[in-house]
């Protein structure tokens, strides 16, 4: 996991070092959140695969001017992800978020009736999540898909810590009594 200290993020930034080699272990780390963080927003696979493309290389051509003075290496890289399907909802005139279809991570092999009982929950978990508000879902999306931390998230959101806590913890409150309304076990 990268998680390097200030000097050892300076000192690989410098010129005189291989940007080369701190991309790929950017790369590595942030990869499958960054996939798993469009995938949830853009609810396609294709379009998720061609979009973390699109952050990976924006972020190798502006690594040169990344400044941890501004910004935590996750909260800049997520920033950047956070811009790049922004403007692939502006480029395509979609909702901005689509809460059509939550991708289907089940392992296969559970049986028919587990599958059924999956598929259920996610419909209600579909339609519940669809009454939460935008900023709502992306709080989720970027706690629990991305895992990243209350800190982490008020950075990108750009509202203070202890108010992403809220904002969490009120629609996550929510969901649950939505769920239990419509008699749905979890």
């Amino acid at each position: 996991m990268v998680r390097l200290t200030q000097m050892e993020e300076g000192a690989w930034l410098t010129p005189d070092n291989d940007s080369h080699r701190f991309f790929d272990e950017i790369y590595r780390e942030y990869f499958p959140r960054i996939y798993h963080y469009v995938l949830y927003r853009v609810s396609n696979y294709h379009d998720a695969d061609d979009l973390s493309n699109e952050i990976f290389v924006k972020l190798f051509t502006s690594l040169n001017r990344y400044q941890r003075e501004k910004a935590s290496l996750p909260v800049w890289i997520f920033t950047i992800a956070r811009n790049t399907v922004i403007d692939y909802y502006r480029r395509n005139s979609r909702p901005v978020t689509s809460l059509e279809a939550i991708p289907d991570f089940s392992d296969s092999r559970p049986g028919p009736e587990d599958k059924a009982v999956t598929r259920e929950l996610r419909q209600h978990l579909r339609e519940a999540l669809a009454s939460l508000s935008q900023r709502e879902r992306e709080i989720i999306a970027l706690k629990f898909w991305s895992e990243f931390s209350n800190r982490e998230i008020a950075g990108f959101i750009g509202i203070s810590e202890s108010h992403t806590g809220v904002i969490l913890f009120r629609a996550m409150r929510r969901l649950r009594l939505i769920l239990e309304s419509q008699g749905v076990e979890y």
